[in-house]
């Protein structure tokens, strides 16, 4: 196996449909607003109602640096246990939540156990895409993470059906099981590349490769002005989507949407937020080695346009579906694109380390966004204010990208 002529990657394609079994798994968890409307009603608040999220999202997070420390250390396999056994069982936990009520219980089990569960898989699977497909960066990324939010399309209507025949601790248990189950399929199937995939390919792939002229670790990387502009950017490209997220259903129905048009509006987003991820990472590799951010700042432009036209009362129907479905897809390449990006600079020896700690501003995100829109719903009675403050911060983040694109040629070999 040490020419390219005998080099298959067939195992590298079934680790990338088992990487994409487990972000499923996880996105599962992460597809949240179909619970919120149940929990408003028991905790009677909104705010309340979010925090379990915007805790599950920090945590997710910040643990993904431990996460990446673990698949360096240990590999995939180690990473993929660990991410299938602490989702499945925060989830077979929170099935109490109808019996203990405090908000501290679901914030523990949703919010702490789910979210490491998220941490523990997600960078790993995504930085073992890119192993398998260097010369691929950007579709592959894209593919695998394709699951995280692919998922909601089945399970927000599926989650939106079992609350309203059983409960919210049905559902739980439910989803908890499935987790259990798909995710043990995925384990036996994953694998680690070998460590010279690049000198097995073909040299027309070779060529595809964006190469850094050095590998940064994490204590390099941290001491560039560009890395804490790429983490600054994620924040404020994030939020938008990320504050939707947790309060699709409610918003949806604000515009006047039944409670069934509303779980079809969150499986529009969803499947959207999904399809993006591949074509944007395609996309980005096509335009060769400034790919990346050039794609990014234009996303992120029409991203800000999006989310001015959300914020308008007056948007309804067919027009409201179709503006939330261009949003998720614009949120969701970002999920594609930032990973590929720190490879572009810093390399792919400490990606995995790399990505983890750029990936904390999405869940600083995660961790103001749906709170802080909570928070302006009960103020002021509506989304108008926080989507608009949304579209700044997604304007922000388009033009980090730019200067992104600039600083990207002091990298590259």
């Amino acid at each position: 196996m040490s020419s390219t002529s005998t080099f298959s990657r067939r195992s590298g394609w079934i680790s990338l449909l088992a990487g994409t079994m487990i972000t499923s798994i996880l996105g599962a968890s992460y597809a949240y607003s179909a619970y919120r409307a149940a929990l408003e009603s028991q905790w009677g608040s909104s705010f309340i109602a979010s925090l379990p999220f915007s805790v599950f999202v920090v945590v997710f997070a910040f643990s993904s640096i431990l996460g990446g420390r673990i698949y360096t250390a240990r590999g995939i396999k180690t990473t993929s246990a660990l991410s299938i056994s602490l989702v499945s069982v925060g989830l077979l936990l929170s099935s109490l939540v109808e019996y203990i009520t405090d908000p501290l219980y679901l914030i523990t089990t949703y919010g702490v156990l789910t979210g490491l569960g998220n941490g523990f898989g997600y960078i790993p699977t995504v930085a073992l895409a890119r192993r398998w497909f260097p010369d691929k960066a950007g579709l592959a990324t894209g593919i695998v993470i394709f699951g995280y939010g692919g998922s909601a399309v089945v399970f927000a209507p599926m989650k939106t059906v079992l609350i309203d025949l059983h409960g919210l601790s049905t559902t739980f248990l439910v989803v908890g099981v499935l987790s259990a189950v798909l995710g043990a399929v995925a384990y036996s199937l994953i694998r680690d590349p070998p460590e010279d995939v690049v000198k097995r390919l073909t040299p027309g792939a070779v060529k595809r490769i964006v190469v850094p002229k050095k590998d940064l670790d994490p204590r390099e990387a941290t001491r560039t002005r560009d890395f804490w502009t790429m983490w600054a950017s994620f924040i404020l490209v994030s939020a938008p989507g990320l504050m939707l997220i947790g309060h699709l259903m409610s918003f949806a129905k604000s515009r006047g949407l039944d409670p069934i048009q509303a779980s079809l509006a969150v499986s529009v987003f969803s499947v959207f937020n999904a399809i993006g991820r591949p074509p944007a990472g395609w996309i980005s590799d096509k335009l060769g080695k400034y790919g990346r951010p050039i794609t990014m700042s234009l996303f992120f432009l029409l991203q800000t346009v999006l989310f001015l036209l959300l914020a308008a009362p007056e948007l309804g129907g067919v027009a409201l579906l179709g503006t939330m479905a261009l949003a998720g897809f614009f949120y969701g390449s970002a999920l594609a694109l930032y990973p590929a990006l720190v490879g572009d600079f810093f390399g792919i020896r400490h990606l995995s380390t790399n990505y983890s700690l750029v990936f904390t501003g999405w869940g600083i995100a995660g961790l103001v966004a749906p709170s802080l829109g909570g928070y302006l719903v009960d103020l002021t009675g509506g989304y108008e204010v926080p989507l608009v403050i949304s579209s700044f911060f997604s304007l922000v983040g388009a033009l980090s990208c730019l200067y992104l694109l600039k600083r990207l040629k002091l990298y590259l070999a």
